[in-house]
């Protein structure tokens, strides 16, 4: 059989999954549990945990493709495949489809019926033995009432297909007479044992269960797909956009792959998957060890999908005793075992000391001892780590501040002048100033600590004489500009202070540096500063044109605001008509401000009257669109109306605190966004959280997920139980076994819904939707449907049950969340 030089042509055009798909839109019911992408596929419905790996990395290598709706597209995993649409999927995969001959015309029996599209493709397959002519005419004939074409592929005959079509039928051959594994393997029918046990063998296909394969249940989407890709392994083809080789560097933001004799980065987003070949399971870009083997997908230089190939790492470590360094054509010489060894290294090669300090190739000193890293993989290999033992150790000095500049720092000791270099990013410490600079030293005043490395350079300055004191909301009473006297007011000691003004004073007038000089025309009498000051001499002042903290009062009679500080002061604060911002009210007024509110207040121009008023406040949203380009974002409010959000400059990161791209707010994700009156300052998303409590307490509670997965909540902000038409506010009403759905509030509060079992009779299954219908209880019973997935478990007498288990008429218990069922119980 052809196999891999024809199949790299269908790459470009490939269109297995749309083609099976049809192209087309089929209206389902709305399914709200449905609409928040599932994060490790390019797909809006939920795929099983097992088959995400699998459908993510065939769409990236453009073998499958999804249903085209509003806003993305769904890959429907439990839809189940046709025998014709499996033939055309396992022909292009086959690298057969190119051979097609659209134009010939093509009978077949009467009994035999296969819809006109996929003739050619059926003729093939026959003719590439990929089908058994007489066998599938006579399936055909022993099942008039159903066209074979539109036949839904079993899981038997599907997997004879695939061996056929990864041309492994001899080892098919050899294994017809071999025994099934399986309990149920007396049901497979014997014509397909040898295929069933030579596909378990190349680990193609795994029964339902540890002890079932279900030859005669039909094959859905997504099985297929991950029969594809597990097939993968013994017939490899190469892909657009597919790599494989060794990585030598990866940060948060980018991978370098070696491969071909040639290095190529890729960048890295929060979009980038991460698997190794040997299981379903996602796993952290960490987890990549550094020189193992990789295969990976990109696309404009960025990895899509990476997947690890194992944890051999190849690379050797030599122990030696450095000779001499040639910086030029960057090599050095080092003693091995007695023997002088040459090793070549690049820019890229990391330099610590046995502390961890981070040296330069220039830095290491002759004689000492190295413990180099050297790549295998290379023709000529190359050090790509190198640890020394520990050199000199940092020095101090100590002297009063003269000068700084041009990179030096000019001190006085015992009063001799002398002078060190500065460290680039040198570190400035002084106890009262937050971040503090080198411009911050005040010249005869400060006694510094120098700290110095290797070089000499200083890494760190601090101050050790001087305490700088604040004055958060001084009033002026007056300023002297001849002497740069200015003589102040605090307000909770009543006490006076004059403090003198220098050429190195910061001033900051409404977020402006401005001079000394230019100061002088704003200190007048009663205008209110911030003040820090050592001894006599003020470091920094400005002019207060906003306070910020709680509102303890509004006296609407006098028309004041009592505000206390941060720092523990009350101030109060007149206004008139001042602008209202409070995020979630449309048309707020004064009453609308509540005692406790953490509040902004913008004052007026002249620092008497509050202007605006910001309240701050988070509010919780529901995602229901996103345009990535603009950055606008709708949303569904508290009370279910909706308004559009722009995000542009606004961070946004997971519920840890992770940074992710507006590309993860898919429809239906759970926001919490702070405001400061109108104004954004970050989103976090929410995540929601279905599954069975394993542990429960007062602090916290422990949930399993149906992929298996445990995780805590933290219940710290307090917790609220809904179960039922019954709320309460303690874990008392939550146990071991309950089905909840669990998420946090906008204030951090965990919000958790216990599922009620509701009985009800069962009616019908819609596999194409994956929808159970239940009869109506009342004439206006709008919820008898269920959506299916993969998480959903059906039990008959505590056992596992086939949703086509349920008969008509059934008595059934339905636990779910918004029509999404997480479990049902047949009486």
């Amino acid at each position: 059989m052809p196999m891999h030089s024809s199949r790299s042509k269908l790459i470009a055009g490939v269109l297995a999954f749309s083609l099976l798909a049809g192209g087309t839109t089929i209206a389902i019911p709305t399914q709200q549990a449905y609409a928040a992408a599932v994060s490790n596929t390019p797909f809006t419905d939920s795929i099983p945990a097992w088959a995400e790996k699998h459908v993510a990395k065939l769409a990236l290598q453009g073998i499958v493709n999804g249903y085209n709706v509003a806003g993305g597209a769904e890959f429907r995993p439990l839809k189940s495949v046709t025998q014709e649409e499996a033939v055309v999927m396992a022909l292009r995969f086959a690298g057969l489809a190119d051979e097609i001959k659209a134009d010939d015309i093509i009978a077949y029996p009467d009994s035999f019926k296969v819809s006109n599209f996929f003739k050619p493709y059926i003729l093939l397959a026959f003719k590439k033995g990929l089908l058994d002519q007489n066998e599938e005419y006579a399936n055909a004939a022993a099942n008039p009432k159903l066209a074979w074409g539109s036949t839904p592929a079993s899981r038997e005959w599907v997997t004879k297909l695939m061996v056929k079509a990864i041309d492994k039928k001899e080892l098919a051959d050899d294994l017809s007479k071999t025994a099934s594994t399986f309990a149920d393997g007396s049901q497979i029918t014997p014509k397909y044992l040898g295929y069933v046990n030579a596909a378990v063998s190349l680990e193609l296909v795994k029964g339902v269960s540890a002890t079932k394969f279900d030859p005669k249940a039909p094959v859905n989407r997504a099985s297929l797909a991950t029969l594809f890709s597990r097939a993968e392994k013994q017939y490899q083809v190469p892909y657009e956009g597919q790599v494989s080789g060794i990585v030598t560097a990866q940060t948060a933001t980018s991978i370098t792959l070696y491969s071909e004799g040639k290095e190529t980065s890729y960048t890295l987003d929060s979009g980038s998957l991460f698997y190794t070949a040997d299981s379903d399971n996602p796993i952290k870009a960490a987890d990549i060890k550094l020189y193992s083997d990789i295969m990976l997908i990109g696309k404009s230089g960025k990895a899509s999908y990476v997947e690890s190939q194992g944890t051999e790492q190849h690379i050797k470590t030599i122990t030696a005793k450095l000779d001499r360094v040639n910086t030029t054509d960057r090599y050095f010489y080092a003693w091995v075992n007695d023997e002088p060894v040459k090793f070549p290294y690049s820019s890229a090669v990391t330099i610590k000391d046995s502390t961890g300090k981070t040296l330069t190739v220039s830095d290491l000193k002759r004689d000492t001892n190295l413990t180099i890293v050297e790549d295998t993989f290379r023709t000529t290999p190359q050090v790509v780590s190198i640890t020394a033992e520990a050199q000199t150790v940092a020095n101090t000095a100590t002297g009063q501040f003269y000068s700084a500049g041009s990179g030096l720092i000019n001190y006085l000791v015992d009063g001799n002048l002398q002078s060190k270099f500065l460290a680039d990013n040198a570190e400035v410490i002084i106890n009262g100033i937050e971040e503090p600079t080198v411009s911050d030293l005040l010249k005869g005043i400060d006694n510094i600590k120098l700290t110095l490395n290797d070089e000499q350079e200083v890494t760190r300055i601090e101050v050790v004489n001087r305490n700088v004191s604040t004055l958060d909301s001084a009033t002026v009473v007056n300023y002297s500009g001849d002497n740069k006297l200015l003589t102040v007011v605090d307000p909770v000691t009543t006490n006076a202070s004059a403090l003198f003004l220098t050429d190195s004073s910061k001033i900051d007038y409404n977020g402006s540096s401005i001079t000394v000089s230019q100061a002088r025309a704003y200190l007048v009498a009663n205008r209110k500063v911030k003040i820090t000051y050592s001894g006599k001499n003020i470091i920094s002042l400005s002019f207060i044109y906003k306070q910020t903290g709680t509102l303890v009062s509004v006296n609407s009679t006098d028309k004041l605001l009592s505000v206390k500080l941060d720092t523990g002061e009350k101030v109060s604060i007149p206004y008139t008509s001042p602008l209202l911002q409070i995020p979630g009210v449309s048309v707020p007024t004064l009453s609308s401000l509540q005692a406790g509110d953490t509040i902004t207040v913008l004052l007026d121009a002249n620092q008497e009257k509050a202007a605006t008023i910001q309240v701050h406040k988070t509010l919780q949203y529901q995602v229901t669109a996103v345009n990535t380009s603009t950055k606008l974002v709708s949303v569904k409010t508290a009370d279910n109306a909706s308004k559009d959000i722009s995000l542009v400059s606004v961070p946004i990161t997971d519920e840890n605190g992770t940074a992710v791209t507006i590309s993860a707010l898919t429809n239906g994700t759970i926001i919490n966004v702070p405001y400061i009156g109108s104004t954004i300052l970050s989103v976090k998303l929410i995540n929601m959280r279905y599954g069975t409590v394993s542990s429960v307490s007062a602090s916290s509670l422990s949930v399993t997920e149906a992929n298996g997965t445990t995780s805590t909540v933290s219940l710290s902000k307090g917790v609220k139980v809904i179960k039922g038409t019954q709320t309460t506010y303690s874990t008392s009403a939550i146990a071991s076994g309950d089905i909840i759905q669990v998420y946090k509030d906008e204030n951090e509060q965990a919000i958790v819904t216990v599922a009620v079992g509701e009985k009800r009779t069962y009616w019908k299954y819609d596999a194409p939707n994956a929808t159970i219908w239940t009869y109506k209880t009342t004439s206006e019973d709008n919820g008898n449907f269920s959506y299916i997935t993969s998480d959903t478990k059906i039990l008959y007498n505590n056992a596992a049950i086939q949703v086509t288990a349920l008969k008509d008429g059934d008595s059934i218990t339905i636990y779910s969340f918004n029509n999404k069922a997480l479990k049902i119980v047949k009486s």
